[in-house]
Parts: C-alpha cells; sequence; structure tokens
C-alpha cells in the first residue's frame, strides 16, 4: 500500500498558464484546491490516519515523505500550515471525521542551506517568501502545540550530509518539554534574513 499525497504545488502543475518561474503567483489557488481534496479524501479513503506536513520552503519535506511516509497507509498533505487559521480548519475538519490526525513538522538544521535549496529549486518565490513562511509555519506549529493537545506532534531536524539530507526525529519526554522548545525556536523574519545572511 502506498499513501495518498496531497500537494499543492503538484496541483498547481495543471493550473492554465503555469510556469516554475511564476509558482508564486499560483499558490493561493493550488493551496485552496489542495485543501479542498483534502477534505475529500479524508471523507472517501479509508485510511485511518492523516498526516499534515509542516514545515517553511526547502526545509525537506517532500524528501522526508519519500522516504518515511510513502508506503505507509496514510493520507498525506505537503504544505507550509502558515497560519493558525487554516491549520484550525484542518485540524477540525480531520477530527470531525473521527480519522487520527499528526502534525510532522520539517526543520532545518541550518537556514543558510535551506535558502541555497530554495534559490536553487525550479519553482520560483521571492525571498520574502522564504523568510515569511519559515517564521509563520513556527508560530503556527506552536500554537497547534498549545491548542490542540490530542494532535500528535513530531519534529525532525533535516541537515545536508554532502548533497543528501538526513533526518532526525527529535524526541521529548513531555508536552511540555516540546512546547519549551517550541517557544525556544521561534524565529522572526528579519531574524532569519539575519540568519541567513551572516
Amino acid at each position: 500500500m502506498t499513501s495518498i499525497l496531497i500537494s499543492a504545488d503538484d496541483i498547481k502543475k495543471d493550473l492554465p498558464g503555469y510556469s516554475p518561474e511564476r509558482s508564486e503567483e499560483f499558490h493561493s489557488e493550488s493551496a485552496k484546491l489542495a485543501d479542498a481534496k483534502l477534505y475529500e479524501t479524508i471523507k472517501t479513503s479509508k485510511f485511518e490516519k492523516v498526516v499534515l506536513l509542516s514545515g517553511g520552503p526547502a526545509s525537506g519535506k517532500t524528501e522526508y515523505f519519500s522516504e518515511y511516509l510513502d508506503k505507509q497507509d496514510l493520507i498525506v498533505l505537503d504544505g507550509i500550515l502558515p497560519t493558525e487559521k487554516g491549520a484550525g480548519i484542518k485540524i477540525g475538519r480531520i477530527s470531525k471525521s473521527k480519522k487520527k490526525i499528526e502534525i510532522h513538522a520539517v526543520w532545518p538544521q541550518d537556514f543558510k542551506q535551506a535558502f541555497v535549496a530554495f534559490l536553487n529549486r525550479d519553482r520560483k518565490f521571492s525571498d520574502r517568501y522564504f523568510y515569511e513562511k519559515h517564521s509563520s509555519a513556527r508560530k503556527t506549529l506552536l500554537w497547534i502545540a498549545e491548542n490542540y493537545p490530542h494532535v500528535e506532534i513530531k519534529l525532525i531536524k533535516n541537515a545536508y550530509l554532502g548533497e543528501d539530507l538526513s533526518f532526525t526525529e527529535l524526541k521529548f519526554e513531555t508536552r511540555g518539554d516540546l512546547l519549551a522548545y517550541l517557544r525556544e525556536n521561534q524565529y522572526t523574519k528579519d531574524d532569519i534574513i539575519k540568519l541567513v545572511s551572516e
């Protein structure tokens, strides 16, 4: 069995007029279509678990999915989870369906390495998009951890070993330990700009 992957980046490839150089222009529409596909899949699939991926652009979510989630009986939404409102709606809809929900957050060990990968992708976005989405994804993840204690959160750090990505899941003894770590590792857009430019 293989998982069901729902990806806004894949969906936008089928939108009229799309090209990788204009990827940012199509992202809002493709994200809405991905959400609609998620809700429809929740209704029709027999899979009992939904994984929402979280993390900024070029953080390694797609590679993580391929390596760890692809061969499991899962519904997976490959996204950033940049807003509390959007995350709350998704969690509410999934919880109402009685399916189990997990958040798998993929964080880069090094923002500078992630930024280089971001600049070298075919899909083009503004630099501002990188900074803002990495910051907002962390903020939303903390909000989920604080407000949805029933939602399991897995936090994965990635690092480059040569050209290959390696992934390490961080383990926390208690939810309080996870919350403390998330609070200590919040970054504003300006914080990330500074880290990338150092």
